[in-house]
Formats: C-alpha cells, structure tokens, sequence
C-alpha cells in the first residue's frame, strides 16, 4: 500500500507527450528563436515581392551622370518635368511616367577643386575619392545594360562616350541639327528651351550635354519599338519650344 502511494506522489501532475505533439514540444524548445527568425525574414521578402510586382512600371528611364547629387524631392520634381514633355503615355498604362537613374560622379579635375577648398576653420574640404570611383563603375555597368538611351551627362563623360562611339548621331536622329547642338552627338542642355521654360531643370548644370545612346544588343533598346520611344523622348527635350530651327 505504501509503495502504491509513493507511485502515486511521483507521477502525479507529469504529462507524457508523444507523436507529433511530443516532437513539437521538442521542436519548439530547441528551435524557437530561430524559427521567429526565419519566419519574420520569410514575411518581409513576400512584402518586398509583393510591392515589387505592385510597383508601377515606367515609360522610359532617363540617366544622368554629374557633380549635381539630387535629393529624392529633386528627382522627383526633375521626373515630372520630363513627364510633362513626354510626347505620349508609350506603354499604353494611362499615366507618362519617366524613371530616373541618378549618378554622383566628378572628372579628376573637379575632385582637385573640390579639394583646393577650405571650410569656415581653414580645414580642407573632405572628397570620398572611394565613393566617386564606385559611382563611375555603377553608372559605367548600367550604360552596358542597354536599360536607358537618353542620358544627360557632364562634358567630360560624353568627351568619354563620343570617343567610344556609342553614341547616336543627332542630325539622324532628328532629322535637323538644332540651335543647341554642341556637336554632331550632343545638345547643351542649358541652351534648350526646355531647360529655359522649366526652371527645375535647372538644377542641372547648365553645360549637362543630353544624347542618345545607339542601340545595344541586348536589353530594352535592343527592343525596335521601345528604342523608337526614346528617340522620340530625345527630340522632346532637345528640340521643346524651337520649331525644328535648322543649324546651318
């Protein structure tokens, strides 16, 4: 009788689990922290996907390469400009919507003013020469993906550019070289009228030389359709407000 009781005192109030409840109790002891983990990285790659696929895609995307850095209020207002110039909505989805690809970069030469500088203390002023480097690879690999043809660049990456050949020629592209033209290749954006009319364009430097780039084999302008566009875009913006004036 004794030893029944004392059984009795031992077992009493243990719980004896087993099948898939006992393996999740196991599971769930062991491996809790890391299953909150996985589970919340898991539910913010499905937003990211979603909001990706959500996304509202644009028309075109326009690049600009220079020592001007916008801010996204900048780029924003920059975008609507060239939104409202836009010749026609190309995709069809009932909005103009233009992209911007957006690179920071100086030449050598800016970069030795930049540190020539000094601040309120005398002290030079700091250039990330690392950045600036990094900027120039980005922007150098995304021209290759043949995403964008209407670029807006500083003198000295077009110089780069028309030695390299990629670019188109203007009077082709036009059918009339414009008053602004600085070359065969290549418009000042500050001499267009559309740089004149719309002042945020100012935000730009007005020496920005805006081209077209040829068509690649690959990627969005490989497209016949979609390089049509662009060409389209190109002559918007270079030839805004000038009646198709001829450049002897």
């Amino acid at each position: 009788m004794k030893d029944t009781q004392r059984e009795k005192e031992y077992t009493e109030g243990i719980a004896i689990k087993g099948g898939f409840l006992g393996w999740l109790d196991n599971y769930w002891y062991h491996y809790k922290w890391v299953t909150i983990g996985v589970a919340f990285f898991l539910v913010v790659a499905i937003i990211c996907i979603a909001q990706s696929c959500n996304k509202e895609k644009d028309d075109l995307i326009l690049l600009y390469a220079g020592p001007n850095q916008l801010s996204i209020a900048e780029a924003d207002k920059v975008s609507s400009a060239l939104e409202a110039i836009m010749p026609e909505d190309f995709d069809g989805d009932g909005r103009k919507s233009v992209g911007l690809s957006l690179y920071n970069i100086l030449s050598a030469e800016q970069l030795e003013a930049i540190k020539s500088e000094t601040d309120a203390e005398g002290e030079h002023v700091f250039v990330d020469n690392t950045r600036n480097s990094s900027q120039y690879d980005t922007y150098y690999d995304y021209l290759m993906t043949g995403e964008t043809s209407v670029i807006m660049v500083d003198p000295w990456l077009y110089e780069s550019l028309l030695t390299a050949g990629r670019l188109a020629n203007v009077k082709e592209t036009l059918g009339y070289m414009p008053e602004s033209a600085c070359s065969e290749y290549g418009v000042t954006l500050g001499n267009t009228e559309f740089y004149k009319s719309y002042g945020v364009m100012q935000l730009l430097p007005d020496d920005t030389v805006v081209c077209l780039l040829k068509p690649y084999v690959f990627g969005k302008n490989s497209d016949q359709e979609h390089y049509e566009h662009e060409k389209e875009m190109f002559k918007a913006i270079v030839s805004y407000g000038d009646n198709g004036t001829a450049q002897n």
